[in-house]
């Protein structure tokens, strides 16, 4: 036996023999499955459900192994939410039950954003700021949150005053050597075991691209464990997307703006005083005016401009879905602000080389210019490149013009993953774990394989600790009573389909006594909903807005007998245990509708490869997310609720016995949402009793 599955058996052993614990074979099985994948850098792809207690299977092994071998390993996870429960529940249990001396060093690190920074709450001079900085043990927006400094709504608004900008001065700050997000990146450098979110590891693994490895948020690790992996597609998309609009050039222009004030001040010792004044100016001008060009872009049609492989350029779909923008227009655009923004950046190189070769100023002054350009280049280096690309897109990728709240942007989204992501994180980490308790789809992994490139040498699906067929009973809505939306869509009859789905949530609610999450496939589907539904003084019903999704989910647990509409955040990750979601509605089965760029560049690739974009994407897409939003019924082993499923395509379609079939097994299907409560003990004079 190895010295890590020794120290592994003894932390079983001591975790086994703690009051209240109960033992779980499978949650043993986990941490055998991911030592494996650590001792002989392997990787591999586990199914394990709510439940098992996936996390210590994860961190014992990590352990172990940082003890044993000094391997470091990173552990991440999609919600900053998890990530702080590994850090501050998990993590210490899991370290107490190694008999150490000396105990492996380990690490926490999220986005930027989510620490305060010092600089800003200084210069804001909040009467608060003390007792913040004598409290805080990490900086970030959730102790800044739990010490209640202010009312819910103020927090909010001050919270983004003082938060860390998206690119900061680095050393050039009095504050650096205190800072709260560069401590735990120094930190995470070197510990052995570092618990991050999935956002980190891409932007760590591009940030290593672009500088040859000569810098990093990370270090260079041995093995990264990616729990919560399902997810993981959507982090790496949003990280290597790439957008043009008025917000960034905003900040673009901050950032040049920085740089001047590191410059300007020597120049003006200088005889470049005048040339350095016209460089900046330059740019200033030129971005300003391509500022201008993006906000007239409010009046044109949204669509797509480019897409890559070129037999996917000219589709059909992508044809049909063309912008009607004068693209003539836009390309000039992205070709001035990348100009402008790489001739402003040799001018800043060509002016730092100049004083370093003669004696006109101090050293320890240009050093200080030469790092005020290093912290700010590399994203005005980037952005020109993004430009650039809008209409060069590489791999599977397609650029569009769009139209958020925001106001109008021209974007860059990656469609096919597996070519990016093998090139950023798979050839480069010899062993990656993929845990989720939704990862499988039809029993297999191919559908998450397919879609991220990931290697897997080692698979298993895990049985789940819960008795469904007891905790657990399904509600299916009788035929003929909601219409079908697809056809109520296209006949133009969705009044009727709210109307219909609105009184079927307000029997399942009444019946249940609130107590239900309600989980919608789309915003405009839940606000018709919820507009249709009458007011119950005692059972009230909250709505997910755009903004505050954790106070609206904290409110949902601490008022019983409340509900809550919610969408696609609320699918995944949310955990409510207990009484308080005693039924989990899912409105409509979540297919993708080919509407948005990338959505119909990916049917158009998939059907470049002679593959049925539903059969291969959209279905095995919709069965996942079945899963996820049903996963978050039973949370525990006493939990037991319905899970109520509205859509009638589940009954009249051939693919509806397919989703039926990926939830989980053993539980007893009933026409009558008070049978089905009535099978697992929820009659509703006893739900408050339960």
């Amino acid at each position: 036996m190895s010295d890590a599955r020794a120290m592994m058996e003894a932390a079983f052993a001591r975790l086994s023999a703690r009051d209240g614990y109960v033992d779980r074979p499978n949650q043993r099985q986990l941490a055998w499955l991911v030592s494996d994948c650590l001792d002989e850098a392997a990787s591999g792809a586990f199914e394990a459900p709510t439940g098992l207690g996936k996390s210590l299977a994860a961190l014992i092994p990590a352990i172990a192994h940082a003890i044993a071998t000094g391997k470091r390993t990173v552990v991440a996870t999609y919600t900053n939410v998890l990530a702080e429960q590994y850090w501050r529940k998990d993590l210490p249990l899991a370290l107490s039950l190694f008999d150490l001396d000396e105990p492996p060093t380990v690490a926490f690190l999220i986005g930027r954003q989510r620490y305060a920074c010092l600089a800003e709450m200084e210069q804001a001079d909040f009467p608060w700021f003390p007792a913040y900085r004598s409290r805080a043990e990490m900086g970030l927006e959730s102790e800044f949150r739990a010490m209640r400094l202010l009312p819910g709504g103020e927090a909010t608004g001050v919270w983004r005053r003082v938060a860390a900008p998206p690119i900061c001065p680095r050393r050039l700050c009095p504050h650096y050597a205190a800072c709260y997000y560069y401590k735990a990146r120094r930190e995470a450098e070197k510990a052995t075991v570092v618990i991050t979110n999935h956002s980190v590891v891409m932007q760590d693994a591009m940030l290593k691209k672009v500088t040859d490895g000569e810098q990093t948020m990370l270090g260079e690790y041995d093995a990264l464990i990616v729990d919560e992996a399902h997810d993981f597609a959507q982090a790496a998309t949003n990280s290597l997307e790439f957008e043009l609009s008025d917000s960034r050039l905003g900040i673009l222009l901050g950032l040049a703006a920085r740089i001047d004030g590191a410059i300007a001040p020597l120049a003006a010792r200088t005889p470049d005083r005048r040339r350095w004044d016209m460089a900046y100016g330059e740019l200033r001008r030129d971005i300003e005016r391509v500022r201008r060009d993006v906000t007239a872009l409010a009046t044109v049609p949204s669509g797509i401009l480019a897409a890559s492989p070129d037999d996917i350029a000219e589709s059909p779909p992508i044809k049909r879905s063309r912008s009607e923008a004068p693209r003539a227009l836009i390309e000039r655009l992205t070709e001035d602000a990348a100009d402008s923004i790489n001739d402003f950046v040799r001018k800043v190189g060509e002016t730092l080389a100049d004083w370093r070769e003669t004696d006109a100023l101090p050293a320890s002054q240009i050093r200080e210019a030469t790092e005020a350009m290093n912290a700010y280049g590399a994203y005005l280096r980037e952005f020109a490149i993004g430009c650039r690309e809008i209409f060069r897109p590489e791999g599977v990728a397609v650029s569009y013009v769009g139209h958020p709240t925001s106001g109008p942007i021209v974007r860059r989204d990656v469609v096919d993953l597996r070519e990016p992501l093998t090139d950023l994180l798979w050839s480069k980490t010899p062993g990656v774990v993929f845990l989720s308790a939704t990862l499988a789809v039809d029993g297999a992994f191919d559908f998450f394989v397919k879609q991220t490139g990931a290697r897997a040498h080692f698979t298993e699906v895990l049985e789940t600790p819960f008795d469904y067929a007891s905790q657990c009973a399904v509600y299916l809505s009788p035929a003929g009573r909601i219409p079908d939306p697809s056809v109520a869509r296209k006949e133009n009859r969705e009044d009727a389909y709210y109307e219909a789905l609105a009184s079927e949530i307000e029997m399942i609610l009444e019946a249940m006594e609130g107590r239900s999450l309600v989980l919608f496939h789309s915003r405009r589907e839940m606000e018709e909903t919820f507009r249709r539904i009458s007011p119950h003084r005692d059972y009230p019903v909250y709505l997910q807005r755009s903004t505050g999704v954790a106070s609206v989910g904290e409110r949902f647990r601490e008022v019983v007998p409340s509900s809550l509409f919610a969408v696609r955040s609320f699918w995944t990750g949310f955990d409510a245990p207990g009484e308080t979601l005693s039924c989990v509605v899912l409105v409509r089965v979540p297919f993708e509708v080919p509407v948005d760029p990338p959505q119909v560049a990916r049917q158009a690739w998939l059907q470049s490869l002679g593959e049925s974009p539903f059969a291969t994407h959209t279905l095995p897409q919709a069965k996942m997310m079945m899963r996820q939003g049903a996963g978050r019924l039973i949370r525990r082993a006493e939990d037991r609720g319905v899970l109520a499923l509205l859509d009638p395509r589940l009954r009249t379609k051939g693919y509806g016995e397919e989703i039926l079939a990926n939830l989980p097994r053993g539980m007893r299907t009933f026409a009558d949402v008070y049978d089905a409560m009535a099978w697992v003990g929820l009659e509703p004079s006893l739900i408050g009793d339960a």
